[in-house]
């Protein structure tokens, strides 16, 4: 037997015995012997095979690369203490390694440099030459590039929290004559961009956890307002941004230049005093602290929410029930009578979405092969989906692909978790203009934010962008950052979710003295990264 393929069977083995693997990564492919790569994939059982995926079978022809590829669900490969240590295997794709491991992984030898290569990438090399913002922004303290990235520009992620309420409900409060006092609503207000008091749109929530909204005689299964705490979209921020304080899920924002923590302001701290009161009223439910986005979503299908937090409603609740929701602006503060939003930290320029094994025997032919990627067209069938699977229309305007966001009953969301590998991709501005259309939902988006949600910034706060560090400050980060999210978070959940509001004491005892070298020394760090990044990209 090959040693090749008797790699392939004890790598398989082992998985399926630790594990209890998938089926496409524990099978025992008989021509396994005979393929020229072996790429790990970190993906979900519902994801089909990538072997089977026409995108990377047009792929294998143009480029004439043999890639095989095998898997790991995120729960596997997390448990998972030493990656590239997998015998037999020449990538990762969605490797999601930090900024440390790259480091530590590259200049040990044991991920491969990918900027050595680049006479074989002419994409990438572009890439790299017209846009230095992205060359800066992937590279390793000592100048290398460890990674393939995923760049997907479209002025989304800054802004991941639009806040949706149910009119149908509202319009049943007014026709039964239960609207809060002090809130004038009539039904023809009820349309995107209605604009409410924090006040107001606290009392309409009152009114939903109090009366039995959906009519089935039971008023515990309706959710007045409902998020994912902590998640990347559809978190809690915003609300908290609305005390005046420019929040995200990191708690760390650019403001006028300054690496600033949100959890110092006394805003703040109000914030998670008011949130707690709503908690205790049964505004705010305790899975909002314990779901999973997908449990997220699938309770909100029938449209038992009041309000929420999301990307988009078209995700959240089925067709039939998104009419019956409208978009509000961020909510306005009662004391100040202003409006504000914070900006994510969530990157529109991802490193990690693919490394190379030391041990790749072809790191030359390998990269040729992901360099194809970059490409529009693969780019655009990596994203969403192969046009063989129906991802787009048939036809084509002015040379461009247009994403079909109608596939039935399934939500467009769903097609893409199935069909589409996502990871490298190059869609930028010049992409969207000239080779692929922005799909129709996404366009929507945009308009969305641009009327009523991006005028609220909160003044002089810019998100931080791709930052590099020095191998010193790599090494204070890994020894402070990640303790310092987790307290954060312990504190702020246990506080909102107390049968007692937190004191101002406590606030300042408990979180900002506690982790006060924690926040002075992640502070400094990016101040000095962000500095650094300011100068080479201007």
């Amino acid at each position: 037997m090959k040693i090749k393929k008797l790699l392939a069977i004890i790598f398989a083995a082992t998985l399926c015995a630790a594990f209890a693997t998938t089926a496409a990564a524990c099978s025992d492919d008989d021509d396994d012997d005979k393929h020229e790569f072996t790429v790990l994939a970190v993906k979900e059982e519902t994801v089909k095979d990538y072997n089977s995926m026409p995108v990377f079978k047009s792929l294998a022809r143009e480029t004439g690369r043999d890639v095989y590829w095998i898997y790991n669900t995120s729960t596997q490969y997390s448990n998972n203490t030493d990656p590239v240590g997998i015998k037999g295997i020449d990538a990762i794709y969605h490797s999601g390694f930090s900024n440390l491991q790259l480091y530590n992984y590259g200049r040990r030898g044991r991920i491969a440099a990918i900027d050595e290569y680049l006479n074989y990438m002419p994409n990438l090399k572009k890439i790299l030459e017209t846009r230095p913002d992205i060359a800066e922004a992937l590279k390793s303290p000592d100048g290398h590039i460890y990674s393939l990235p995923r760049v997907e520009e479209m002025g989304l992620k800054a802004y991941p929290n639009i806040l949706f309420l149910n009119k149908a409900w509202v319009k049943k409060l007014i026709a039964d004559g239960n609207m809060p006092a002090g809130v004038r609503l009539k039904p023809e207000d009820l349309n995107d961009g209605l604009k409410l008091k924090r006040g107001e749109f606290k009392a309409i929530l009152q009114q939903f956890a109090s009366l039995d909204m959906d009519g089935d005689k039971d008023k515990s299964n309706e959710v007045p307002l409902a998020f994912v705490s902590g998640n990347w979209q559809g978190n809690e921020s915003d609300l908290i941004a609305s005390f005046g304080v420019p929040e995200n899920t990191e708690h760390k924002t650019v403001i006028n230049g300054k690496i600033t923590f949100t959890i110092e302001s006394e805003n703040w701290f109000n914030a998670v005093k008011e949130l707690n009161d709503w908690y205790n009223k049964g505004l705010i439910r305790s899975t909002a602290f314990s779901q999973t986005q997908d449990e997220f979503l699938a309770r909100g299908q029938d449209g038992r929410y009041g309000a929420f937090y999301w990307w988009e409603k078209e995700t959240v609740v089925s067709k039939d029930k998104q009419d019956d929701y409208i978009m509000l602006q961020p909510l306005v503060d009662d004391a100040t009578n202003k409006q504000y939003v914070g900006l994510s930290n969530e990157l529109e320029v991802e490193k990690s979405a693919c490394v190379i094994l030391g041990s790749c025997k072809d790191k030359a032919g390998l990269l040729s092969y992901f360099d194809k990627f970059f490409e529009p067209d693969y780019s655009a069938q990596l994203n969403y989906g192969s046009i063989e699977s129906g991802a787009f229309k048939a036809q084509k305007e002015d040379g461009k692909l247009i994403p079909n966001d109608d596939h039935g009953r399934q939500s467009a969301d769903d097609f893409r978790m199935k069909n589409a590998p996502y990871g490298v991709v190059y869609l930028t501005a010049e992409v969207w203009e000239n080779y692929v259309e922005m799909e129709p939902r996404a366009k929507l988006r945009l308009e969305r934010l641009e009327a009523y949600v991006k005028p609220h910034t909160y003044a002089g706060a810019t998100a931080i962008p791709n930052l590099n560090y020095t191998k010193e400050q790599l090494d204070i980060l890994n020894k402070y950052e990640a303790s310092l999210g987790k307290n954060i978070t312990s504190w702020f959940t246990n506080r909102v979710t107390s049968k007692s509001a937190p004191t101002m004491s406590d606030w300042q005892n408990n979180l900002l003295k506690v982790n006060a070298l924690s926040i002075e020394q992640v502070k400094s760090v990016n101040q000095a990264a962000y500095d650094r990044y300011i100068n080479a990209t201007t």
